[in-house]
């Protein structure tokens, strides 16, 4: 899952040091404009510092501590007006003041940040947990869910969607069959047709892994895509009889990477597809079972990298093409 927004500045120091490379800049000038440090506009170099220790920790919050106690201090009059200087024991005061907060600040932000990263690796690891649950009721589609999230990943990114966006596709992929738990593992595994009332059990297990998911709060923005994800563009799926942009770009987008996957997969009643003859398989199907816009995407993502888009498979190219597999 990804960090919020002022979380990732982190991630772009450039941008982290214009913003606190501004920021003193700004408290410089205010405070002077104001007439110097005989004034309450010094307070305003808290910013900055408080800044750079949340983005650098300790170190970038003394660093930026001793800046601003050189701003603040010998580079700025007491009055302004009159160009009275400050004593040098007041400025000194005032930078191990900007030092001290500054380095305590970045301490208790890198404590906090590595409380934030353990519960990142809790909730992927608890996600994981899931996935190898539903492998173990039907060993023949283990790793089903990492290679649909894998691909729905690619699929999104060809189609130039926002970071943000791909990473809730990313996780909504990885719990879109949860609900396969409540799915009698007689039905799972079962190497013919299906009867009608095994469909009918087969076909809750997008609802049932909506319903899994949506009690817990940082999961809700994925339950559209996981509960849709049997939809079909021309309205022919399930749960709900959706159609075209009634169905979430999400769910649009993880049914076809699932049905490229489940093809490009050995299954017990059939071989698996080549990633071609699975690509052409699902064109066939653009504008009535999926999105033409997706399946343009995943054709660009196959040809950016085709060595991601093998699934598990002993042969890659069976005698007879079974069709269009309503994904697992």
């Amino acid at each position: 899952m990804r960090l919020p927004r002022y979380l990732r500045l982190r991630e772009s120091p450039y941008l982290a040091g214009a913003l606190i490379a501004l920021t003193l800049l700004a408290a410089y000038g205010i405070t002077y404009r104001a007439g110097g440090t005989s004034t309450a506009a010094p307070h305003l170099f808290y910013v900055p510092i408080i800044v750079a220790a949340f983005l650098h920790h300790h170190r970038g919050g003394l660093a930026v501590g001793f800046i601003a106690g050189i701003l603040c201090g010998p580079l700025m009059p007491s009055h302004v007006g009159d160009a009275v200087p400050q004593t040098v024991e007041n400025w000194l005061i005032r930078l191990g003041f900007f030092g001290g907060i500054g380095a305590l600040t970045g301490a208790l932000t890198r404590g906090l940040a590595s409380q934030v990263e353990l519960l990142r690796k809790v909730n992927t690891e608890t996600v994981l947990a899931f996935v190898r649950a539903v492998d173990a009721k039907d060993p023949y589609t283990a790793g089903h869910s990492l290679r649909v999230s894998e691909y729905a990943t690619a699929i999104a990114e060809q189609m130039g969607l926002s970071a943000a966006d791909v990473d809730r596709i990313r996780w909504a992929a990885l719990l879109h069959d949860l609900g396969k738990l409540a799915v009698p593992e007689d039905v799972l595994r079962k190497p013919g047709e299906l009867t009608d009332a095994e469909w009918a059990l087969m076909r809750t297990h997008p609802v049932k892994s909506a319903q899994i998911i949506e009690g817990i709060a940082t999961y809700r923005d994925y339950v559209p895509g996981v509960r849709q994800h049997h939809e079909r563009y021309d309205g022919k799926g399930y749960p709900e009889g959706l159609s075209r942009d009634e169905v979430c770009l999400d769910a649009r987008i993880i049914a076809v990477a699932d049905t490229y996957e489940a093809m490009t997969s050995d299954r017990p009643y059939r071989p698996a597809l080549s990633p071609a003859d699975a690509l052409e398989a699902i064109r066939r199907e653009a504008g009535s079972q999926f999105d033409p816009a997706v399946v343009a995407a995943l054709a660009r993502a196959l040809d950016a990298a085709p060595h991601k888009f093998h699934g598990k498979s002993s042969r890659l190219t069976p005698q007879q093409d079974p069709g269009v597999f309503l994904g697992n």
